[in-house]
């Protein structure tokens, strides 16, 4: 992926596959470059939790009824007149497209653990109806939730929110923690703001080797 010179908005869209650790890695960084922290996700959950219903009902639902895909879709569209944020949205590099575009990857098991310990103790996402009666559950959740989502937003906006191709930086997490995904986002945004030419990032730690987890 190029881009060519131009003035570059400061902002950063995060996206990856369910578990990667996108809320706390766009935390973060928005913490080192005092940037103001957005996310698409604690704008659903506010409304789901709101509204009763549980983040799988949702999916279900949102195949044929698309207004809650229009709120969040309006509010990121929004931001585009901002400057100093980091955006946590599934959809973000579709909607800003001129922001710097980070994908986080991980390995679907992994994922899965992630997201189980995360449901059993985080009340958000208990409140929305995460299932965490067992691993197996879980990730039958995972990739159903990632299977709906990428037929929905085929659909409706002709676009993969899981093809790396789309971004500028694409970091496996598997064995990392939030803190140095952070770094190595950081690092590589403020290469990206002061590039001509910008060629596709990858960054991932060696087998064998791994960060304490802190997912």
């Amino acid at each position: 992926m190029l881009l060519a010179n131009m003035k570059k908005p400061h902002i950063i869209t995060i996206s990856g596959k369910p578990g990667s650790g996108k809320s706390s890695t766009a935390d973060k960084v928005a913490e080192l470059l005092g940037y103001t922290r957005h996310s698409s996700g604690d704008m659903v959950r506010q409304v789901l939790s709101q509204s009763g219903m549980t983040l799988e009902k949702y999916n279900e639902l949102a195949n044929d009824d698309h207004a809650f895909d229009a709120k969040v879709d309006e509010k990121l569209r929004n931001l585009r007149t901002k400057s100093d944020i980091v955006v946590d949205s599934r959809l973000g590099f579709y909607w800003l497209p001129e922001s710097f575009k980070v994908y986080l990857d991980l390995d679907l098991d992994i994922a899965t653990a992630r997201i189980f310990k995360d449901a059993v103790s985080n009340n958000a996402r208990k409140s929305v109806g995460t299932n965490s009666s067992s691993l197996t559950e879980v990730s039958r959740q995972v990739r159903e939730r990632m299977l709906t989502e990428q037929n929905r937003f085929k659909k409706l906006y002709g676009v993969n929110p899981y093809d790396s191709n789309h971004f500028d930086l694409v970091i496996d997490t598997s064995r990392q923690n939030p803190q140095s995904v952070a770094i190595a986002v950081f690092d590589a945004y403020k290469d990206w703001l002061d590039s001509e030419i910008w060629e596709q990032r990858h960054n991932s730690v060696p087998l064998g080797y791994s960060y304490k987890n802190q997912y």
